[in-house]
């Protein structure tokens, strides 16, 4: 493994420590009313907890965790992230994969954002509260996948990931997002704790650590 001098960060902190993903396991605490998502350019909504930090983009090769919580208000979530900025005065770029909470299941759900967001949700095996998902770079193209079993299920091809415009650095990492209020009555303080394990960043220095 490479030895890494990395800086973690957060963007949108809220109750949330900056720590070391590399550890076994750790937790992102998300408030209601927050999300990763662009459906109208005057709806460009980045409020989200994201645990990130900035890497070259000539040197991504991928990364994975697994993403696990007590998923029960539709459209609980969280999982992997990466952001793209693009040079000038471009839109952010992003594409998110992880489980989120719609039609009463948990579901894995990627969403890419190149102008405005896209969605799809694929279901989860056996329907569990967890999942284990990988971003993976091939030439231009991101690719985004499940890991079932130890076996990879690709869930999206992301053509326009690392084509022409790309900046040169990108911000990659973890997040959890609530964009639904709790009913009222249900108890607790209406945030989601998502957790997180085995998160692996690699690059063409070798796996960072």
């Amino acid at each position: 493994m490479a030895n890494s001098t990395i800086q973690w960060t957060y963007k949108n902190e809220f109750d949330n420590t900056v720590l070391s993903p590399f550890k076994s396991e750790f937790t992102i605490t998300a408030p209601p009313a927050t999300d990763i998502w662009r459906p109208a350019f005057d709806k460009d909504n980045f409020t989200a907890p994201f645990l990130y930090t900035t890497i070259l983009t000539s040197k991504f090769v991928s990364m994975r965790v697994c993403v696990s919580g007590p998923w029960k208000t539709r459209y609980d979530q969280g999982g992997l992230v990466i952001t793209f900025p693009v040079p000038g005065t471009g839109p952010l770029r992003w594409v998110k994969a992880g489980i989120e909470f719609e039609a009463g299941a948990p579901n894995l759900g990627v969403v890419a954002t190149d102008r405005l967001s896209d969605w799809s949700l694929s279901p989860i095996a056996d329907r569990q509260n967890e999942a284990e998902f990988e971003l993976e770079r091939d030439g231009m193209d991101l690719w985004v996948y499940v890991v079932e079993s130890g076996v990879r299920r690709a869930l999206r091809q992301v053509t326009w990931a690392f084509n022409e415009g790309v900046g040169e650095e990108i911000d990659v990492g973890l997040y959890a997002a609530k964009p639904t209020y709790e009913p009222e009555g249900t108890g607790g303080d209406g945030t989601l704790l998502v957790t997180f394990k085995g998160f692996r960043l690699i690059t063409t220095d070798g796996e960072l650590e």
